[in-house]
């Protein structure tokens, strides 16, 4: 039976041109290949950490203008307060959303879409904290969707800042369909009351910006960072 000579440098010289190339594959492709592949995870792996984002914060503007200058104080600007550890730190955003019960005002369609992507971002845990108008608070609140103050105060040192809470009306249970259905229906609701709400027009960046009407924050309930949600309202508080 012929052996096959073993690779080694003394078959290595005596190869020409591309039979030098055959050779290398014929025996290193499987060192080749797990090279490339230890390379390629490595490569994928350095340039995840240097690109991937951190979001430190979910916010919402609604029913609110909000400029270039003002957006980038009330995100990067709280970057630099917060100062976190993280590489890539983010506050990730959702503007020009629109939530009115006047649709004289603003086309149907987009404030559907408004509702929509409010309600995606918090049932994907995407949205922390809230800066919106008198009617979009009404919204928020009605639909249960913001921490009661009073307690996440207490676990968060914001106390001091009780006479800016504000409170609103929870609707627990209604029967708005039935009302839909057949308008001589009474409606009637159980409702509940908190402080749901931070009033922060006179709150220097808000006051800045020069709002016609009151500015609220609110704070979205079932947010996964409550304390980076805290650390905001404070820095807006000055």
């Amino acid at each position: 039976m012929m052996q096959t000579e073993k690779p080694g440098w003394d078959t290595w010289r005596k190869l020409k041109g591309t039979a030098k190339l055959q050779y290398i594959w014929d025996y290193y492709k499987i060192p080749m290949f797990l090279i490339f592949v230890a390379l390629y995870v490595a490569g994928y792996l350095i340039w995840r950490s240097a690109t991937v984002e951190h979001p430190q914060l979910y916010l919402a503007y609604v029913n609110l203008e909000v400029g270039e200058t003002l957006d980038h104080h009330l995100t990067e600007g709280f970057l630099d307060y917060l100062q976190p550890e993280e590489k890539n730190s983010v506050v990730k955003t959702i503007r020009n959303l629109a939530l009115t019960e006047n649709l004289q005002e603003v086309d149907g369609s987009y404030v559907y879409a408004s509702q929509v992507k409010v309600l995606a971002a918090i049932d994907n845990q995407q949205l922390d904290v809230v800066l919106m108008n008198q009617e979009a608070f009404d919204a928020f609140s009605q639909n249960g969707l913001l921490f009661n103050l009073e307690s996440f105060s207490k676990e968060h040192g914001l106390t001091h800042l009780a006479p800016y809470f504000v409170e609103n009306i929870e609707i627990l249970s209604d029967n708005a369909t039935e009302v839909l259905a057949d308008p001589t229906v009474t409606y009637h609701s159980e409702t509940t009351t908190y402080p749901m709400g931070i009033e922060i027009t006179s709150f220097p960046l808000i006051q800045k910006a020069g709002f016609p009407d009151h500015v609220y924050l609110g704070i979205i309930a079932n947010t996964e960072r409550a304390d980076n949600a805290a650390a905001y309202v404070s820095y807006l508080a000055g």
